[in-house]
């Protein structure tokens, strides 16, 4: 059997909490020793202990640039502030915090949701009440199900759902405060840069944007989009293209360079950034799903681009 060469994303992730507390200086002696004991568990574990220690070097200078001159927003960084007081040391907290957020930037959603897909294609789950879903790579779902409600948060990613017509209450989903309800349909979420498209494959469904005053009825072969609260235009789409995601394919039709790579992150460790006016160039074609640098690769080429993978696990587009 081969052993393996590189740390799971479980002991990068774990080496990269340890750096967090071991750059804020607030590790106990026991805490020092349940590190010692863990670094010397595997040698993997020393491998991503190494991994994070480059990668916070990376980080270190702009992230104590934030700590000096912009205030803390999130309950994150509140929380790290408050730790020590400090904002030289903050700086250097907030930089491991990073390190923790680049391997996994979904740390804090995930604590949130209730089934987390992982890197393959599909995740099929039935819910509580018979309904299917299929998840894309890298979603979150957070449920609330008893006899008043059917209640669904997307906190992230792509879902295809198959709801068990029929049922009461009626089901409901929930993007950023934009709602999605149905009774009995089958029916696909996509939310990905700031915005939201549903596309109905069967069945009528109603959508409702945050900032909307009233409700769109969508039916088979129609989408909508919803950004910034507002719902679009109902507009046709080709259910089997849209859903081609489905079978391992991604298929695009004069869609935006950034959403298309941020698409393409979904299912794949490594993390794609598109910089500048790149990020609006709009490219049309077939992506596989499995072959995700190969994918990139495409598109850099089709936009006149190049990719360069400056740190570890990140690759810019430019």
């Amino acid at each position: 059997m081969t052993a393996k060469t590189q740390p799971t994303d479980e002991q990068r992730e774990i080496a990269a909490l340890w750096l967090a507390k071991r750059t804020g200086g607030v590790l106990s002696v026991d805490e020092e020793l349940e590190f010692e004991t863990w670094l010397n568990a595997h040698r993997l574990n020393r491998l991503a202990w190494d991994e994070m220690r480059v990668l916070w070097a990376h980080l270190e200078q702009p992230a104590t640039h934030v700590a000096q001159f912009s205030p803390p927003r999130s309950g994150l960084a509140r929380h790290v502030f408050s730790l020590r007081g400090g904002y030289a040391l903050s700086g250097s907290l907030i930089a491991a915090s990073l390190a923790v957020l680049v391997i996994n930037p979904y740390f804090l959603e995930n604590l949130q949701a209730d089934i987390v897909s992982g890197a393959q294609i599909i995740t099929s789950v039935t819910l509580p009440d018979g309904s299917h879903v299929q998840m894309a790579a890298n979603s979150a779902l957070a449920l609330q199900f008893d006899e008043h409600q059917r209640h669904v948060r997307l906190l992230r990613g792509e879902a295809f759902f198959n709801v068990t017509p029929g049922s009461k209450p009626d089901f409901s989903i929930d993007i950023n405060g934009d709602t999605v309800r149905v009774i009995g349909t089958r029916f696909n979420v996509d939310n990905i840069a700031d915005k939201t498209t549903i596309v109905v494959e069967e069945g009528i469904v109603s959508v409702q944007g945050a900032q909307d005053g009233a409700t769109e009825h969508l039916s088979h072969g129609e989408q909508i989009i919803v950004s910034g609260g507002k719902s679009g235009e109902i507009t046709p789409v080709e259910p089997e293209l849209a859903l081609a995601w489905l079978s391992g394919r991604l298929v695009v039709d004069q869609a935006p360079v950034a959403d298309v790579v941020a698409t393409l992150t979904r299912h794949s460790r490594e993390k794609f950034y598109v910089r500048g006016a790149l990020r609006g160039k709009r490219i049309s074609g077939t992506f596989s799903l499995q072959d995700i640098e190969g994918s990139i690769e495409t598109i850099a080429a089709a936009v006149d681009a190049k990719a360069l993978r400056q740190i570890p696990f990140v690759t810019i587009i430019y």
